[in-house]
């Protein structure tokens, strides 16, 4: 395993500077893998990880500098008449933030001077988040949906083996990786153990791909949607099974409400949940203690005389973020504490560990009030900009606004119970859903590559060798 830990990471860039040769937007491709991260060992591709005094910069540091790259042997810059990009509700409160953070650093400076030690490397981290918002949205909109669509399928491609590579690790116990367990545990006499850490970063959005993409069903889609599922389920969390099931039933529902066929999405959605059952039941063959052992966390969570709370409950994450903020400083609960670090403010590590469990945490503490008003509304400007692209247009148009409206709805949900746009990994690609939806809005829907009938189904050899 140790020379796949090493090989791997190299292989996915070759890939993607491989398709970047034709399609350069692949090149974006390299900034996704850094965040992917430990999921596929991308911690030993050295050229990537240095100089490490930056490092949680250095997604943003390549983002810019691939973006300025394939602008000088681009081929696909699309005419005016297919492609207006104009600003949208999305871009301003993104603006809006842009500001906020840079008022922030100024008053962290003048607060804490001559204690300002890391700072200006957080404000950067922080910013990064919007300024790669708008470097996503631009690259996005020099393509053709096709490559957009290509190229998002190759993140569920590498997604997809960072699912596999989780499954053998966390439910057949293979010696995959070597981070430290979030929790190892016994149970039935078999060690149980959890991890986020190395788990794929990707799953829900490559759930919503391959339902929304593949068409016409083969049995490698049929396998990339399974092995996500798994990875799921082997995860053990809750709430992650619920956004899941979430994602089909309102694929469906949606579906069958554009195509009036409500009754066939609704016949199709029970198709699914009897498959769903065949295969919780096979799994309980193969991993009984590891299916067990989930069974038990969901009874333990359903039961009416519940009352032993988990560290990270929802009400214990509510109750953590509610002394969190107790703890700002009261002039500051409006525009938040800005680029603050642990130097400067002690209770920085606190908001850490609990915007990790709830990313609106750590959006109150840097942005405040205002900055949480802004980041609500994104979420709502997106989905109804994505709702009513995905009815009012058709072929690939459509089925992207589809996608990303139920990845919007799932990562809405999960940052209630995880940091998403705030990651550990990186703040630089958190909003890319956002920004993909942004530069999809400017195209012209009346044009003909945008109404195919048929949709389109992403062919692997197609990925691979084109």
């Amino acid at each position: 395993m140790g020379l796949i830990r090493h090989i791997l990471p190299y292989l996915l860039v070759l890939f993607f500077l491989y398709k970047a040769n034709k399609q350069p937007l692949f090149l974006l491709g390299v900034p996704f893998l850094m965040f992917m991260s430990n999921s596929i060992f991308f911690e030993n591709a050295k050229p990537f990880q240095i100089p490490g005094s930056i490092f949680y910069q250095l997604i943003f540091i390549w983002l810019v500098l691939l973006w300025l790259l394939s602008k000088t042997f681009s081929k696909n810059r699309l005419p005016k008449e297919i492609i207006e990009l104009k600003l949208n509700p999305t871009d301003f409160c993104v603006i809006v933030l842009i500001v906020i953070s840079i008022m922030d650093f100024g008053r962290a400076i003048m607060n804490y001077y001559p204690t300002i030690t890391g700072i200006w490397e957080e404000f950067w981290i922080q910013i990064s988040l919007f300024l790669s918002y708008f470097v996503i949205r631009n690259w996005i909109s020099s393509n053709k949906p096709e490559v957009v669509v290509s190229f998002l399928f190759s993140i569920v491609m590498v997604n997809s083996i960072a699912s596999f590579l989780y499954v053998l690790h966390q439910g057949f116990h293979f010696n995959i990786y070597v981070g430290e367990e979030y929790i190892s545990e016994s149970f039935q006499g078999q060690t149980i153990t959890r991890t986020f850490w190395f788990m794929p970063q990707f799953l829900f959005f490559s759930i919503a791909f391959l339902l929304v993409f593949t068409k016409k069903y083969s049995f490698v889609s049929i396998g990339l949607l399974l092995v996500n599922l798994l990875a799921i389920v082997i995860s053990y969390t809750i709430s992650y099974l619920v956004i899941a099931i979430l994602i089909l039933i309102i694929y469906f529902v949606l579906n069958g409400l554009k195509n009036g066929k409500l009754i066939v999405a609704l016949k199709n959605l029970t198709i699914y949940a009897i498959l769903g059952m065949a295969g919780i039941f096979i799994l309980s063959k193969l991993l009984p203690a590891n299916m067990a052992f989930l069974m038990s966390r969901i009874s333990e969570h359903t039961e009416t005389q519940y009352t032993l709370k988990e560290p990270n409950d929802l009400d214990v994450r509510f109750t953590n973020t509610a002394i969190m903020i107790s703890q700002i400083d009261g002039d500051k609960k409006l525009l938040g504490m800005g680029p603050v670090t642990k130097i400067q403010a002690t209770k920085v590590d606190e908001m850490q560990g609990t915007a990790a469990d709830m990313a609106w945490s750590g959006v109150i503490f840097r942005w405040g009030f205002i900055g949480l008003t802004l980041f609500g509304l994104i979420y709502i400007f997106s989905s109804f900009r994505a709702f009513n692209l995905f009815i009012k247009s058709n072929g690939i148009i459509s089925d992207l606004a589809l996608m990303l409206l139920l990845y919007i709805i799932a990562q809405f949900i999960e940052s209630w119970v995880s940091w998403t746009f705030l990651s550990g990994h990186g703040l630089a690609i958190g909003f890319w859903y956002f920004a993909v939806l942004s530069a999809l809005c400017g195209f012209n829907k009346t044009n003909t590559f945008v109404v195919d009938k048929n949709g389109y189904s992403p062919s692997l050899s197609k990925l691979i060798f084109e």
